[in-house]
Formats: C-alpha cells, structure tokens, sequence
C-alpha cells in the first residue's frame, strides 16, 4: 500500500475512533447523574458539570423548564418566581428558593434559547449565592427520551453563612429535586418520577 494511502487510512480509523467515543447510549436506564465532575477554578470559583438522562421528550421538558415565571408553581424547594421584566429571549425574575434549609432570594436573568433547547441563567442579585448555569437539553433519535447537560458556576460570595464544599452538595441534591419537577410538569401528574 502506498504510503500516502496508509495515512489516509489511519486519519480515517482516528476519525471513526472519536466518532465512537462521541456516541451516547440511549439504552442506559434513566439517570439523573449520569455523569458528573466537579472543579474548583484558579478564581476559587466551582464549576459542576452534569450530564442526565431523562425519561421525557426534550421539547416537553424545555417547554416546562423554560416557563420560569411559573418554577414556583412546581419545582420542589422554590417559594416565590416572579416576573420582573422580559425583553426578547431574555426574563429576569426574582426568585426565593431553599438553600440548605435557608430561604435564599435572588433576582436571575434567563436567556432562553427555543431553536437550541438551551437555557441559561446567571445571578443578578443574591443574598448568599452567586451562580450561573447553562443547560442544554438534546433529544434521544426516536424523540422519546432526553439528555440533559448542565455546566453550573458557583463563586463565593462572601458574607454567606455556607461554605462552598455545602452549596456544592445543596446544588447538587436541588438539581435533582428540579429535574424530578420538571419531568412531572412536562409528563403531567402521572409521571412516573422515582429517583
């Protein structure tokens, strides 16, 4: 074989190699931590990243997600979502949610992304945290299933009563309680949600 030929056959193997790797199992049972990492930055600042698998379909699920105005109406741990102002893909709402057992108030802006299934939000004004979070919601190929990847930013704000290694593990138990609520308001009241 000549060897302009062998490389182009090994640039190929290389490039279905990574295309495998790529490749997420739809099979797998649903699970809302999947997989997930935990940083601290060189600013002291923690980046979480989440990847979940969801029994629901995406639009559903972003449909509910993106209703942000209404979070208090069905996600377990939020208090108080109110409208502040909203101009374009953009809503800011002020908030109350429980922060381990402590009721945090924040104001959040939202940028909702219909055509990308993406929704992110970063704190405008918060008592005791300081976050911002992009999650991107992908549909499985037969439409039935989701996955749901999360990269979420924690900074230390100080003055806060809780210590970052605790917000991590609130962030985390409150992501779940939010994608159980979600699946439930995007399924409607017979949802099956077990976790």
């Amino acid at each position: 074989m000549p060897r302009s030929a062998s490389r182009w056959m090994l640039a190929l193997l290389l490039m279905s190699a990574a295309c495998l790797r790529e490749r997420f199992d739809w099979e797998q049972k649903e699970d809302y931590m999947l997989s997930q990492s935990d940083d601290t930055l060189k600013d002291g600042s923690v980046r979480m990243e989440y990847v979940s698998l969801v029994n629901a379909p995406a639009d559903a699920l972003f449909m509910a997600f993106s209703d942000v105005e209404h979070h208090a109406e069905f996600i377990t741990g939020v208090t108080e979502s109110k409208l502040v102002s909203s101009k374009g893909n953009t809503k800011t709402i002020d908030i109350t949610n429980e922060v381990l057992g402590r009721p945090n108030r924040a104001t959040i802006e939202w940028t909702i992304e219909p055509q990308k299934r993406t929704l992110s939000f970063k704190t405008v004004e918060a008592q005791f945290t300081d976050n911002s979070a992009e999650y991107t919601i992908e549909p499985s190929p037969d439409g039935e299933r989701s996955k749901i990847t999360t990269i979420y930013y924690l900074r230390d704000k100080g003055g806060h009563p809780f210590p970052l290694h605790s917000l991590r593990s609130a962030i985390k138990e409150n992501y779940v309680k939010a994608l159980e609520s979600v699946k439930r308001r995007a399924l409607g009241p017979k949802a099956v949600v077990a976790h």
